[in-house]
């Protein structure tokens, strides 16, 4: 190798961006997301947990604070998630972060200790946090779901002993085992997909976002497809070549109604088993619709999530998005519906009403993906 070829090299060497280096926003993430997380245990959150709030926007005094475990466990399955592309600085901060929050999980346990989760604490039930009208009336308790319980195992990895429990859990709760569907476009009634509920006396809950985290669970622990796996897969495709994910979000998902969410969700499962059969003819679908979305979104927030869901997908980097505090404020990451399992017609009438919607939001979560996608644009320059 000549002199030139050599000192190229160790300039390529030395400019180049360095795999497990991180830059100084990558860092300042880490730091801010490592502060966000309470250091000890308040009146109203437990050490480790991460604050969110409960947003009512058809009040004049919209905002509560809520501890549910939806977030704390998003953040911890997020950072995991790029764990491996961290310097061993940031890995122990990660680590430090994961071992604060999952000490919290058992809270938010079936009451019963079967081994799924809620998404408000269970024993005693805390559900609706700072609501005097909601909180004091047990008859809005909310079941176990699928969503918290997939979260959650994915952020941690469960157990052998358990996997049988769950799995069966899922399938007795899947359309057509207790109930029917009632809420759902007809030519979908009759698929045996998973519900978002565990409850017993619960309506079956369709929501593509949630039944793309169940599956990312299924094919994450690598176990053999049932007959409801295949149905919620085939359900989830069908919507998307239909563009139903788009032109319906709000009713397909309604616990996160946003097309950005909705794409970052499906994007997530497709480009982490990209080879299933089952998803395969669903990338160039998803990406050409991302695409599409960019073009017409104006947060940039959903920026951030459709640049990561074509990061994910192989598309080329794009520069980096620093979104403002005003697309921060009115970016709400999910929707507590209390019409989603109405039957229709009652569910469409109702299913985008700021008054029987409540909208979430977390700081610490949004940071996470600020995060996620630094790292996959940072690991798109080293590639």
């Amino acid at each position: 190798m000549g002199r030139l070829a050599i000192v190229l090299l160790l300039f390529l060497w030395e400019w180049c961006p360095k795999a497990g280096a991180q830059n100084a926003y990558a860092n300042s993430l880490i730091k801010e997301i490592a502060a966000l997380q309470t250091a000890q245990q308040t009146d109203f959150y437990e050490a480790g947990m991460f604050p969110s709030q409960r947003i009512y926007r058809s009040l004049p005094r919209p905002s509560r604070e809520d501890d549910n475990i939806f977030f704390t466990g998003l953040i911890v399955w997020t950072l995991k998630s790029i764990r491996s592309q961290l310097n061993e600085k940031n890995r122990a901060i990660v680590d430090a972060i994961t071992q604060k929050a999952v000490v919290n999980y058992g809270r938010y346990q079936n009451k019963d200790g079967r081994p799924v989760y809620n998404f408000w604490q269970t024993n005693p039930s805390r559900h609706f946090p700072n609501s005097r009208y909601f909180s004091s009336r047990k008859k809005y308790i909310i079941p176990d779901d699928l969503d918290d319980t997939a979260i959650l195992y994915l952020s941690t990895g469960i157990s052998d002993s358990l996997r049988a429990i769950v799995r069966q859990l899922m399938a007795e709760n899947a359309n057509g085992r207790k109930r029917r569907v009632r809420n759902t476009l007809k030519r979908y009634k009759g698929f045996p997909a998973y519900s978002t509920w565990f409850g017993k006396n619960m309506p079956v809950d369709f929501d593509i976002c949630v039944q793309a985290n169940a599956m990312r669970f299924v094919l994450d622990e690598q176990l053999p497809l049932n007959r409801y796996d295949s149905a919620t897969l085939e359900l989830m495709t069908s919507m998307v070549k239909r563009d139903e994910h788009l032109k319906r979000a709000a009713f397909v998902s309604p616990h996160y109604q946003n097309r950005s969410i909705i794409l970052y969700h499906l994007a997530r499962l497709v480009a982490a088993h990209e080879t299933h059969p089952l998803l395969q003819p669903l990338k160039p679908l998803l990406i050409e619709d991302l695409q599409r979305q960019w073009r017409v979104t104006g947060n940039d927030m959903e920026r951030i999530l459709l640049q990561t869901s074509l990061l994910k997908l192989g598309a080329k980097q794009g520069l980096r998005i620093i979104p403002s505090k005003k697309d921060l404020a009115s970016f709400y990451f999910f929707v507590a519906n209390m019409t989603s399992v109405f039957p229709n017609p009652i569910k469409g009438f109702f299913v985008k009403s700021r008054v029987t919607n409540f909208f979430y939001r977390s700081d610490a979560y949004y940071l996470a993906l600020l995060l996620e996608n630094e790292m996959l644009r940072l690991g798109k320059e080293l590639s």
